[in-house]
């Protein structure tokens, strides 16, 4: 049997060099080829230490299902064991293919899977997939929650977790807020013990480490004593949730009084001694300074990019949900009974609450910056309608330089792109090749949804397109997707987040038709309408 030396300049067969020669590094046979590197270059070598396929590359791996992955000056690909690439694309990174197909990561960062041909095997991307095993893969979305997924892309079951291991023998490792444990193939959590670290199970039998950092052994034979029952799981979950609106509040008060900026720039917080001792306990236990009171990188990140959003989210939409039930009553938006008008309006009249929306609305364009790669466009006008500060169309010009941008909205928010001042609740004359309406229909009830379409409708010839940004909601579906959001929508502007017969129902009394769906298992969809 060949192995590495142990300084792994070499290989050994019986416990002696297999060659004289010394490299930089070596790795294992696969096929009785091995990659091997020399200073900074890396080639292929068999049992003989003769050099293979007389090509030289920046890195290079082993063989598996016959095919490696190596890396030259172009980028990521993978050859066979005759040294010939299997597909002309190039890669900023790849994995080893497992069970006929492999990762790959792509020039705007996102995974996805490819077969033996090169093809890639489904529509979606994601943040990051790991290989199939037995036909299962995980795959992480753009918030960075981690799912399984099949062959098809499609999700194994309706459910999101903070981590996730591959299957092994039916069962994968899970975590979720409180920890890890088990799930099954249909997402459903083997007990409800959750514990600091976990092991697959190995013939039977998992290594635990609880919150003492106590070492256990979980069996299969034990699940039954660690499920609890439903009633008892479901009664602690509702309450601890029902209270956890309050630490989001006091981290709100806590960035609104700056404590975080004092810490940062190691500043006095001007408070009485009573509220700098409970805040500065609080942030230590919720891992957001340490002991030497400065910021943990989970203060940094959110003092640095989430201070905005937190500011926004945790203000306005907090109190206005306080008169949830009323909205409810009434089936309609609340913010103008509470401010005596609609929110768009007091948007213009308030700047600082301008600068968190924008900064809100700019974040939460990576929902979908990576969708835009769909929308080819050649020398075509491109018109987006309430776009706000043009954070989509900047990245749609930015991909398509020959297109005219043009962004209509009631008020321009220091826009470089052409701009025209439009109501689009009143007639308007505007011409383009290509509409776009991004986030705009959620915030409006279906009849004011209707006055929209039917007004961009009037400006659209038989070859116009409209492209709707939008979530669209399963029909049938336990996985929360704007189902929760909703009700802020309602309660704050009066509209919610529709299924695809919402959709067809507005569409078709503005006589529009949808003609295509990208991405309809993403957070954001795009639709593709004409009249």
């Amino acid at each position: 049997m060949i192995n590495i030396s142990f300084d792994e300049t070499h290989h050994l067969i019986n416990g002696k060099p297999l060659y004289e020669t010394m490299y930089s590094k070596v790795m294992s046979f696969h096929d009785n080829i091995a990659p091997v590197q020399l200073n900074e270059n890396m080639f292929f070598i068999n049992t003989k230490n003769e050099k293979l396929f007389n090509k030289i590359f920046i890195k290079a791996y082993g063989f598996y299902e016959g095919i490696a992955a190596v890396c030259d000056k172009e980028g990521w690909y993978h050859i066979n064991n005759q040294g010939k690439e299997i597909y002309s694309q190039r890669y900023s990174w790849i994995g080893n293919f497992q069970e006929g197909f492999c990762v790959v990561q792509n020039k705007d960062n996102r995974y996805y899977h490819i077969n033996k041909s090169g093809d890639k095997i489904y529509k979606q991307t994601f943040n990051y997939t790991g290989d199939f095993k037995y036909s299962i893969a995980v795959a992480v979305n753009q918030e960075g929650k981690s799912t399984h997924i099949d062959t098809n892309g499609k999700m194994v079951y309706d459910r999101y977790f903070e981590e996730l291991d591959v299957f092994h023998k039916g069962c994968a490792v899970a975590k979720d807020k409180n920890g890890y444990f088990h799930i099954n193939k249909k997402g459903n959590e083997l007990y409800s013990v959750r514990y600091k670290k976990l092991e697959p199970f190995y013939n039977g039998v998992a290594l635990a480490t609880n919150f003492n950092n106590q070492k256990t052994i979980i069996s299969e034979e034990d699940i039954s004593s660690l499920i609890l029952t439903q009633e008892y799981i479901d009664k602690e979950r509702i309450l601890n949730e029902s209270f956890s609106y309050f630490k989001y509040q006091i981290l709100f008060s806590i960035l609104k009084l700056d404590a975080l900026k004092c810490v940062k720039e190691n500043k006095e917080l001007q408070l009485p001694n009573i509220s700098k001792k409970i805040i500065f306990r609080w942030l230590q236990v919720e891992n957001i300074i340490n002991k030497e009171l400065t910021l943990t990188k989970k203060g940094e990140l959110i003092e640095n990019e989430l201070k905005p959003l937190i500011l926004y989210w945790q203000d306005l939409p907090f109190k206005v949900s306080s008169q949830l039930t009323r909205s409810l009553q009434k089936g309609d938006e609340v913010f103008s009974d509470i401010y005596s008008k609609p929110f768009f309006n007091y948007l213009e009249d308030n700047q600082e609450l301008q600068k968190l929306t924008s900064s809100t609305q700019e974040y939460y364009t990576y929902d979908y910056a990576d969708l835009i790669d769909i929308l080819q466009f050649k020398s075509e006008t491109v018109c987006d309608i309430g776009g706000g500060n043009g954070t989509l169309l900047t990245k749609i010009k930015n991909k398509n330089n020959d297109i005219t941008a043009i962004l209509a909205d009631i008020k321009s928010i220091n826009t470089k792109h052409q701009f025209y001042k439009i109501d689009f609740f009143n007639e308007f004359i505007l011409k383009s090749d290509v509409f776009l309406l991004s986030r705009v229909l959620h915030d409006w009830s279906d009849k004011k949804a209707v006055q929209i379409l039917k007004n961009i409708a009037n400006n659209m010839s038989d070859k116009s397109v409209l492209y709707v940004f939008d979530t669209v909601i399963p029909e049938h579906s336990l996985l929360d997707k704007g189902q929760t959001l909703s009700f802020h929508l309602l309660s704050f502007v009066g509209g919610y987040e529709r299924s695809i017969n919402d959709f067809k129902n507005i569409f078709n009394k503005a006589e529009l038709n949808i003609i295509d769906i990208f991405f309809p298992d993403n957070l954001i969809s795009i639709i593709k309408v004409q009249k």
